[in-house]
């Protein structure tokens, strides 16, 4: 049974690294074209693509922290029941087949496209110029994503200053901390940050009431 299982995971592992790869390449030629549309519209200035990036990186965070939190534990629905796959098979020789965001590359460019749709009309409309810059680094954030999630699964390399992030990703298996950012909780300490203080005035909020 042992050497059965060993010949699952590894045959999962092999699917699992080319849905990953698929699944990079979707992403990079998805931000690719979308950067190149709107450059080619608004062409952007260094100063004003480097911006977007950074707007870009900041919503892509908080982008993950909202798919993960209300869509994927919503408690209903098609995709909540998927990625309950992934959390039911954390220790199963078929586990690596569901690490990936995705089982097909067509998801990774409809995730993109739709992602992308609202900012490249807003840009029709306002005429900005630092949206490239936005497409680029939620490409880069998404290939980040998923390469750190497979390895914090599957035992890969991590730099030092990345262990404490997967750390914090598999306390989120393991005691359902509520904590949904994988690699860099920016959302998840904010929205702590906002719970506590919400308690914290709560008691007073009651008083004032009564």
């Amino acid at each position: 049974m042992a050497s059965s299982d060993d010949e699952i995971r590894a045959y999962c592992k092999t699917q699992g690294l080319r849905i990953k790869r698929r699944n990079l390449l979707a992403a990079t030629f998805s931000g690719a074209v979308l950067c190149w549309v709107s450059s080619y519209f608004f062409p952007p200035t260094l100063l004003r693509f480097l911006a977007g990036f950074a707007l870009g990186f900041f919503y892509a965070n908080g982008f993950e922290y909202c798919l993960h939190r209300f869509v994927l534990h919503a408690g209903r629905g098609v995709f909540f029941e998927q990625h309950m796959v992934h959390h039911t098979t954390l220790q199963a020789p078929e586990a690596p087949r569901y690490v990936n965001f995705s089982s097909n590359p067509w998801g990774v460019v409809a995730l993109f496209l739709a992602n992308g749709a609202p900012f490249l009309i807003l840009q029709w409309i306002f005429h900005n110029t630092w949206t490239a810059g936005m497409f680029a680094s939620f490409a880069l954030y998404y290939a980040a994503f998923e390469e750190i999630h497979w390895r914090t699964h599957m035992g890969g390399w991590l730099p030092k200053w990345l262990r404490g992030a997967a750390r914090h990703h598999m306390l989120h298996h393991a005691q359902d901390t509520g904590s949904f950012n994988v690699f860099l909780p920016l959302c998840d300490w904010l929205a702590g940050g906002l719970l506590n203080l919400w308690r914290r005035l709560q008691p007073a909020g009651v008083g004032r009431s009564s």
